[in-house]
């Protein structure tokens, strides 16, 4: 055994100084940024200035001493770059984040719509700034808001709006890990929710702008697209060119997903490599036509400036999500690289194009569009370096059309595998049966769907957009058929486990590995991931789930959750449900209810009290193990019960997950805010002290 730990030691020692002497260190320069904010984010509390400080001077301190040493040198190097990525997020935060609204407030404002960034044809929701109230009282005292409306108001980016409004604090995560609506909106500026009450009052203005064009000709091809096809195929098509999901049918989407197809529904680099290879190839190709034009231009790197025109005018246009940023940096490089005369598809594109979102968007590293997007760029890279050297050797004997499908087929299961980690975290998504799914459907996507999306929007200033519109709309309705009947055959089969956020570092570091490396050591991370994250990674289900803001209070009897008080099929519940994999019953049987409350005693040996009275404390405290009250508890409560949840914990913590430990016969108490006193956490005001 000795031997053998020895010569894999030996092996990975021998593999690095090779990576080194390749200059890959640079490759792990954005996982040491991330590293860093994973640090920062995952603190209690705000470090103080003294704390900034003395971590400066000691990585200073290591950098002069270890400035000679070879190993030493790199190390010091990495704890660097760490630190840095601990300081980026708090200056973001210092520069663009917002104070988040602590209480309700509500009265007529006046704002001004900087984005709409959802109309489905019955309702809006906007992004809104340079909020004046009526009152100084009412004032939220925010950069920005989100507002949602339940009609359609004829709006635009830029106007000007007078209404009645009801502003609400941003609802922290309903579930411990899940998507963090305070965090994200914090940097970027949104301090509030909002929901706009009765009619309103638009003052229109006049803006020629960059941004507010954008807008227009994003809303243009939206409307032309919706003259063509119907809501349902109407909506996917408008998802693929502007990357409006407003009028996304969520049945559809949902099939989708199931049949690995999911990632056609969000532009990334998929499309913008289909929209800007093709604008390259047809470029450079209509170019070697023209006679004396390739004897004296570079027709290749006009070419490719083509492309690079393309990307961005894609970009713009999709509206500048993550994963489509993420892509057009990728492609920039790839196409520079190209006009530069380089080689393009290289992994220190890929860390050139972390370093920049990590810098530019920092808090996008912790939503799925970046994980997914990412992982599945390092592993498609990484099996290209591995492959490069039999690939130039190999003489092909098989058909051009076996070759694309057997492409397709690869390229499915190396990016499935990558992003089935992140998958299954942030969505309980698998999707085992993908790759049937992309073989069928991705040569639609390809040859079909996404040429005819880019030749209709190139025909809209000619009004000729119509049939190539049509030509789109059967290639979806041919791809939702796909997805279709790869549910059907795999019978709704979708294994997920339940995975706790040090899964996402495990993946983290496997996916530094996987980069690194070069030799076939490198799938030795990703390979050793996996039963890591099986063995230490996963969670079971809760016992107990309490809301923080609504009544809804779930307890598991008998194997099965149920409520015990609020409705089902809220938000909350549903989430609950999807988060879990667990239907959520309306009652058990063995619940027991008065006027002061409920008590319910589960088969897993424990007792439930739910206190809707104060008159009950004194005896529920003393009987139940768990004493869950919507009220402020009695101190008193709290030596007697195991585990308390009062108004308070739910007001600074959140939703609260408990899981019982039947040997100690305690609860392990699991909030869904662990960091209150963070900066994009509005702080609590206890009723009647507003």
């Amino acid at each position: 055994m000795g031997d053998l730990s020895r010569g894999l030691a030996i092996s990975i020692a021998r593999a690095a100084d090779f990576a080194l002497e390749q200059r890959r260190f640079f490759l792990l320069v954005p996982f040491a940024l991330i590293l860093g904010l994973i640090a920062y984010r995952i603190m209690p509390g705000e470090p103080t200035g003294t704390v900034w400080i003395a971590g400066t001077m000691f990585v200073t301190l290591c950098a002069i001493a270890f400035r000679s040493s070879g190993v030493s040198r790199r190390l010091v190097l990495f704890l660097t770059w760490i630190w840095i990525g601990t300081l980026v997020l708090p200056l973001h935060g210092a520069l663009w984040g917002t104070k988040m609204l602590e209480a309700p407030r509500y009265g007529i404002y006046e704002f001004t719509i900087d984005q709409i960034i959802f109309d489905d044809g019955n309702s809006q929701r906007w992004i809104v700034s340079q909020i004046v109230a009526d009152q100084p009282r009412n004032d939220p005292g925010v950069n920005r808001a989100r507002l949602a409306t339940r009609d359609i108001f004829a709006v635009e980016q830029g106007d000007t709006i007078s209404a009645r409004v009801r502003f609400s604090p941003v609802p922290p995560p309903i579930v411990p890990g899940g998507y963090d609506a305070q965090f994200v909106s914090y940097f970027q500026s949104i301090g509030a929710y909002g929901s706009v009450l009765g009619n309103v009052e638009v003052h229109h203005t006049i803006d020629t702008g960059f941004a507010e064009m954008v807008a227009w000709v994003r809303a243009e091809i939206g409307a032309r697209i919706l003259t063509v096809l119907d809501d349902r195929i109407g909506g996917v098509a408008t998802a693929l060119i502007t990357g409006d999901q407003s009028r996304l049918d969520p049945d559809e989407r949902a099939v989708m997903a199931s049949a690995g197809l999911a990632h056609v529904l969000a532009i990334s680099g998929l499309h913008l490599t289909i929209a800007a290879g093709s604008v390259f190839a047809v470029l450079r190709l209509v170019l070697s036509a023209i006679p004396g034009i390739a004897e004296h231009y570079p027709i290749k790197r006009i070419a490719a400036f083509g492309g690079i025109t393309t990307a961005f005018a894609y970009l713009f246009i999709s509206g500048m999500g993550i994963s489509a940023i993420r892509a057009t940096i990728m492609l920039c490089l790839v196409l520079g690289a190209v006009m530069a005369g380089r080689h393009a598809l290289t992994m220190r594109n890929v860390a050139i194009a972390a370093i920049l979102i990590v810098l530019v968007d920092p808090a996008s590293i912790f939503r799925a569009s970046f994980q997914l997007s990412f992982a599945a760029v390092i592993a498609l890279i990484a099996a290209f370096e591995l492959a490069r050297d039999s690939r130039e050797k190999k003489t092909y004997e098989t058909s051009k059309l076996l070759r694309f499908f057997k492409e397709i087929g690869v390229t499915s299961i190396i990016a499935g595998a990558a992003t089935m980690l992140f998958t299954a975290y942030h969505f309980q998504q698998t999707a085992p049966f993908g790759l049937l799914g992309n073989l069928m459907a991705m040569p639609i996507v390809t040859l079909v769907m996404m040429p005819s999306a880019l030749i209709a929007t190139l025909m809209i200033p000619f009004g000729l957009e119509g049939p190539f519109y049509l030509i789109m709309g059967w290639s979806i309705e041919a791809v939702l058929w796909c997805a279709h009947f790869v549910q059907t055959v795999s019978f709704g089969f979708d294994p997920s486990p339940i995975l706790a956020p040090s899964a996402l570092v495990v993946g983290l570091v496997a996916l530094a590995w996987l980069a690194f490396f070069q030799c076939r050591i490198r799938i030795w991370g990703p390979a050793l991931a996996v039963p890591v994250i099986f063995a230490f990674c996963t969670e079971p289900s809760p016992n107990v789930l309490i809301a923080d803001s609504t009544q809804a209070t779930v307890v598991r009897h008998e194997g099965a959750l149920a409520l015990i008080a609020g409705r089902n099929n809220t938000f909350a519940t549903n989430v609950w449900s999807e988060r879990y994999i667990e239907s959520i019953a309306s009652r058990h049987d063995v619940t027991n209810c008065d006027g002061l409350g409920c008590v319910i005693s589960a088969s897993e040996g424990y007792t439930v009290a739910l206190v809707r009275d104060p008159a009950a404390f004194n005896e529920d405290c003393a009987l139940a193990d768990l004493v869950i009250t919507r009220m402020p508890a009695p101190p008193s409560c709290s030596d007697m019960a195991s585990a308390v949840i009062d108004e308070t914990a739910l007001s600074t913590h959140g939703t609260h997950m408990l899981y019982w430990n039947r040997a100690r016969q305690t609860f392990r108490i699991k909030p869904t805010v662990p960091d209150p006193n963070r900066p994009w956490r509005p702080t609590y005001v206890p009723n009647g002290q507003e």
